[in-house]
């Protein structure tokens, strides 16, 4: 009982933070993650399935398309956080 407690603690005093630290930091990171991982994922798909030109062309389109994505799950991600915590003051 005493454990859900803490951790129901901790977590409100991340959501805090996080709300303090502001929406632009959040998304930037967020953004900054998911740039790291699509650029890692698409040149370990090009260079292990062959250095084609085709390969390379499909590659530089879809990380854009990652980062997009990035971007609108972290957009999400701050609409639930900040939900949570206008949830919990109440």
């Amino acid at each position: 009982m005493r454990d859900r407690y803490k951790a129901g603690q901790l977590e409100r005093e991340g959501r805090r933070r996080t709300i303090a630290n502001g929406k632009s930091r959040f998304i930037r990171r967020q953004v900054g993650f998911s740039l790291v991982f699509f650029a890692t994922l698409m040149s370990l798909l090009y260079f292990f399935s062959g250095r084609t030109r085709s390969n390379l062309i499909a590659c530089l389109a879809v990380l854009p398309v990652g980062i997009l994505g990035g971007y609108l799950e972290a957009r999400w991600r701050w609409r639930d956080i900040t939900k949570e915590e206008a949830g919990s003051r109440y």
